[in-house]
């Protein structure tokens, strides 16, 4: 009689009726039997057939299934946020029927007049606080995220729309009637008042025109916002102004009332033109300012009354005397530095006044790049030679880079040449020739005429052997020179040549310059030439001279060369005054002065001299090469340099290598000092491979591999120290024909002798030319 869930009987006919289902998409189990409409929609649809999607939703509801029903995201997927949406014809999400405030396809932004963050969870959109006065025609009237007023309509103002604007009075709030101010210059513009009275003083203005400010423009003497009181110098405040204080001194600083003139603070005097003690600075307005000298470094406390500068102790410095003058360190007490100008860094002293900077607490002066020590008295690591002249005080151990370790300076010796005619060469030192040198005393003198047939310009006075070969010990000296010369004209072809050539022959040649002015003629003129790199000699190309190159080229001189021909059509020319400062062992003498540029180089084994470059290797040193240890075994620390064959061979050594033992030696040579033992009393040994020998020439009395047993007739121990073998020696008379004992050497006696020997006779018996003699029976054995 009914129809099962999910149908309908079709006109509710029971007699014979009909079950049909119910054309609700699922959504339903119930329908009208009359009129087919669906009952108690789910799945959040709604309609006749259940084929909507009820607001807050959307999807295909006629499908059937509860996931084909989604909630609006508008524009997020919570009740609150749920209007109304539907799919556009891309597939995309449309929001249709937003709430108040809303708009955006999502939902997802505030209208103009509302404010809020619905993008975020909570987040709504809400009116802004404008008290009704926004202007909404603005498109943006007011801040979106904090609800601040940006627009109001005309005539309003402020963060809420909440007073009438400038220039309008009126209710902004209530009956929101702002209107425009139309007020007279003597009235003032009140936002809700309208126009009230001005507060300016028009008694003692010179107009009835206010500014905005409520201020006049006051009569000459009158002051105030309200023009209600006298200017500063004037006093007596009446109608008409005020008048003028007698007070130009003190800058018109008066009484108001009486006109009596004040004085600035810290003056004095009638005129108050002057200030107090310990002050300075007069100012007719200010008045004077404390001096503040320091008690402890000031003299006084009394400044200069124009600068403020005080008078300072002879350590204190600084406009109040605060600190310790340059030169003196830990203020109050100022101690003295005493650090050294000469070696102490520059820009630290005061040349002129001959003192430097020192840290406090400690004294540590400033020193120069390469000294060390509180006051500057030291090399630093790996220099030497302290010198005042010197940039960076100390100069860097070269050494051949042999080392870095150094010591100097050492005293100087001026080398001088000995002969008293010098050959002229060309600037090559091809050529030679002494046609045309001349001694006479003190000058060495070239005729040009005679030279020239055999020389061309340039052509250079080349010094004699003593300038030649290892000058390394030239460094830091200086070369010395007089020339003097005659000619037509001063400057000529070879004005502009070098005038000193100075060739070196080390590991390759190289060739350093010194190029200086002509010289004029007529006229003696001294050289005094710094044998260092710095600033004084160039390459053939005029390049810089590195000290590395400089001091190849001194390790071997081959030649130095002096420029002879000057200016044009010379005359001749003279040289004399020659020497070069080097290096003597010993101290200086009271003339001689110390050479600081030249070091002494603490060497590696197998080399000596100043800078390192005497060589006691196997290696030779022509190429400054580097050398290598002689071969010998351990047997000796020198060889010959060049076939680098061991000399004085210690240990009981010999051999071109020390490699074997020296005779009456024996033993293997392994490089300790005991390889080889002393034979046992021989003459020679001979080697039985490497760890034996045998003895080939034993001392008389000896046999044995080593010598080490007395032959027959001999007695000893050779082996014992000290130990030799001896001849028996026994009595012919008194001893038994036979040996006698190997250690004892005692000979087998007959029975009237005794003694090792046997050569004395038993008690009562005497020895004579017949035999031994019994004295008691006289019976002759």
């Amino acid at each position: 009689q009914m129809c099962s869930s999910g149908h309908r009987r079709v006109n509710s006919s029971v007699f014979q009726g009909v079950c049909e289902p119910c054309d609700c998409h699922g959504h339903a189990t119930q329908c009208d039997d009359i009129t087919r409409q669906c009952l108690g929609c789910t799945d959040h649809t709604t309609g006749f057939h259940c084929d909507e999607c009820i607001p807050g939703f959307y999807g295909e509801a006629n499908k059937g299934t509860p996931k084909e029903r989604q909630p609006c995201a508008c524009p997020f997927n919570i009740s609150s946020n749920n209007p109304t949406c539907h799919v556009g014809l891309r597939g995309e999400l449309i929001c249709d029927r937003w709430q108040p405030g809303y708009t955006g396809a999502r939902c997802d932004k505030c209208i103009n007049g509302y404010f809020g963050q619905p993008v975020v969870k909570g987040g709504l959109c809400q009116p802004c606080r404008g008290n009704g006065n926004l202007d909404l025609a603005s498109r943006r009237s007011c801040d979106t995220i904090t609800g601040s007023c940006l627009r109001c309509r005309d005539g309003y103002g402020g963060t809420n729309c909440d007073t009438c604007a400038e220039g309008f009075y009126g209710d902004a709030i209530e009956a929101k009637h702002c209107q425009r101010c139309q007020c007279h210059n003597t009235y003032d513009i009140q936002s809700r008042g309208g126009c009230v009275p001005s507060k300016c003083d028009t008694f003692r203005s010179k107009s009835f025109d206010c500014n905005k400010s409520a201020q006049y423009q006051c009569q000459t003497g009158v002051t105030g916002p309200k023009c209600d009181q006298c200017a500063p110098g004037h006093f007596n405040f009446q109608e008409g102004g005020c008048t003028p204080c007698q007070c130009a001194h003190v800058g018109n600083n008066s009484d108001g009332n009486a006109g009596k003139c004040i004085c600035p603070p810290n003056t004095v005097w009638e005129r108050c033109d002057k200030c107090v003690p310990n002050h300075w600075g007069h100012d007719i307005m200010a008045g004077c300012k404390a001096c503040g000298c320091n008690q402890v470094g000031s003299l006084t406390q009394q400044c200069n009354p124009n600068t403020g500068c005080c008078l300072c102790r002879e350590q204190c410095h600084g406009k109040k005397c605060s600190e310790c003058r340059l030169g003196y360190r830990d203020f109050p007490q100022c101690i003295s530095c005493n650090c050294n100008v000469a070696v102490s860094d520059i820009q630290t002293c005061d040349a002129d006044q001959d003192v430097c900077a020192c840290v406090d607490r400690t004294g540590q002066c400033s020193c120069k790049a390469n000294i060390q020590g509180l006051k500057c008295d030291k090399c630093t690591l790996g220099t030497f030679g302290l010198s005042t002249r010197n940039p960076l005080g100390c100069s860097q151990c070269y050494c051949f880079g042999m080392t870095s370790n150094c010591t100097g300076p050492h005293p100087h010796l001026s080398l001088k040449p000995e002969q008293t005619k010098l050959p002229l060469v060309d600037n090559d030192n091809q050529q030679e020739t002494t046609r045309g040198v001349t001694f006479q005393h003190p000058e060495i003198i070239a005729n040009a005429d005679l030279v020239t047939q055999k020389l061309t310009e340039p052509y250079y006075w080349r010094l004699p052997e003593q300038f030649q070969a290892s000058m390394i010990t030239a460094y830091g000296g200086k070369l010395k020179y007089a020339i003097y010369f005659e000619g037509r004209d001063e400057t000529g072809r070879t004005s502009y040549k070098p005038q000193v050539i100075i060739k070196g022959v080390s590991n390759r040649d190289k060739v350093m310059v010194r190029h200086m002015q002509g010289l004029q003629i007529g006229q003696l003129t001294r050289h005094e030439i710094n044998m260092t790199e710095v600033r004084t000699w160039k390459y053939e190309d005029k390049k810089a001279m590195t000290r590395e190159d400089f001091m190849d080229v001194l390790f071997y001189v081959d030649y130095v060369l002096i420029k002879t021909s000057h200016g044009n059509m010379m005359r001749h020319s003279r040289i004399s005054e020659i020497s070069m400062e080097v290096v003597e062992e010993g101290r200086p003498s009271v003339e001689r002065e110390w050479a600081h540029q030249i070091e002494k180089c603490d060497c590696p084994l197998g080399y000596s001299g100043l800078s390192c470059v005497s060589v006691g290797c196997a290696a030779s040193r022509a190429d400054i090469g580097s050398c290598v240890q002689c071969q010998c075994n351990g047997h000796s620390e020198a060889c010959d340099p060049e076939t680098s064959i061991c000399q004085n061979c210690q240990h009981n050594t010999e051999g071109d290598r020390c490699e074997r033992c020296a005779p009456e030696y024996y033993g293997v040579v392994r490089g300790r000092p005991g390889d080889c033992k002393p034979c046992a009393f021989t003459e020679a040994q001979l080697n039985e491979g490497l760890n034996d020998y045998h003895c080939a020439a034993c001392p008389e009395g000896h046999v044995g591999k080593y010598c080490e047993r007395c032959a027959t007739g001999y007695h000893s121990d050779p082996r014992a120290p000290g130990g030799k073998c001896e001849q028996c020696k026994c009595d012919t008379y008194g001893a038994w024909p036979q040996p006698c004992d190997l250690r004892s050497g005692q000979c087998r006696c007959h029975p009237w002798a005794t003694g090792r020997t046997c050569i004395q006779c038993m008690e009562r018996h005497v020895c004579g030319p017949s035999g031994i003699m019994c004295t008691h029976t006289n019976i002759t054995y």
